[in-house]
C-alpha cells in the first residue's frame, strides 16, 4: 500500500463517529491555561507552559517510533494506538514521524490564499493533548481536502481509542489528532486529570 498517496478526504459522516473535538472553553475547564495567565505569543509560535497546576501533568517520553512531551494519559494513550499500528500496519509504523505535540501557541489556519491567520483560539496542542503527524518525512498539505492514504489507516486507530480527527475540521487538518471531549471527560472522571 502507498501510504503516501494524496486521495480525498472520506465524507465526514464516515469517521470521527461520536467524537467530538475538545473546544477552548472546555479545555480551560478541564486544566485551566497552561500559561499563566493566559498570555501566549501573538505570532503563533510556541510559549513555554509555566502554570505549576498544569506543568505536573506532563511528561516526556518514547511512544514507539519518536518520542512526545504531553499529559500523561495522551502520551499513555498514543503509545497504545502505535502498538496496535506496529501489530497490524508495520510498515506504516515503520514512516511514522511527528511534528510534534506540546506547543502552547494560538491556532494557526492556512487560509485560501496560502497565508497562514494566527488566532483567535488557542491551539489544543497548548495543552499537550493534540499531535501532528507525518509520515516519511511528508505533510499533509492543510486546507486542501486531501489527505495522505497512511494518515487515513491511521485515522481508524486513533478515533477507536476516542481521538478526533483534523480532517474533520472546517479548514481540512489531516495531520492533526487529538482527544476528543468525552475521552477528556472519562480521564477526569477516572482522577486521571
Amino acid at each position: 500500500m502507498n501510504y503516501l498517496e494524496k486521495i480525498p478526504v472520506p465524507p465526514h459522516g464516515t469517521f470521527n463517529l461520536g467524537l467530538t473535538a475538545a473546544n477552548n472553553k472546555g479545555m480551560v475547564g478541564f486544566f485551566g491555561h497552561p500559561v499563566i495567565d493566559g498570555k501566549y505569543r501573538p505570532d503563533g509560535k510556541c510559549t513555554t507552559a509555566n502554570s505549576p497546576p498544569f506543568k505536573k501533568l506532563l511528561a516526556t517520553r518514547n511512544v514507539g517510533p519518536f518520542a512526545l512531551t504531553g499529559i500523561k494519559p495522551a502520551l499513555d494513550a498514543i503509545e497504545a494506538i502505535f502498538l496496535r499500528v506496529k501489530a497490524e500496519q508495520p510498515a506504516l509504523y515503520a514512516i511514522l514521524q511527528t511534528e510534534g505535540m506540546l506547543c502552547c501557541r494560538f491556532t494557526k489556519i492556512k487560509q485560501k490564499n496560502g497565508t497562514i491567520k494566527i488566532g483567535p483560539n488557542v491551539s489544543n496542542h497548548s495543552w499537550g493533548t493534540a499531535v501532528d503527524i507525518k509520515l516519511a518525512g511528508s505533510l499533509d498539505t492543510q486546507g486542501d481536502g486531501f489527505t495522505q492514504r497512511g494518515l487515513l489507516v491511521l485515522s481508524a486507530y486513533f478515533n477507536a481509542a476516542g481521538w478526533f480527527w483534523g480532517a474533520a475540521f472546517p479548514v481540512e487538518d489531516a495531520m492533526h489528532f487529538e482527544v476528543s471531549r468525552s475521552l477528556l471527560s472519562r480521564w477526569q472522571q477516572s482522577g486521571l486529570i
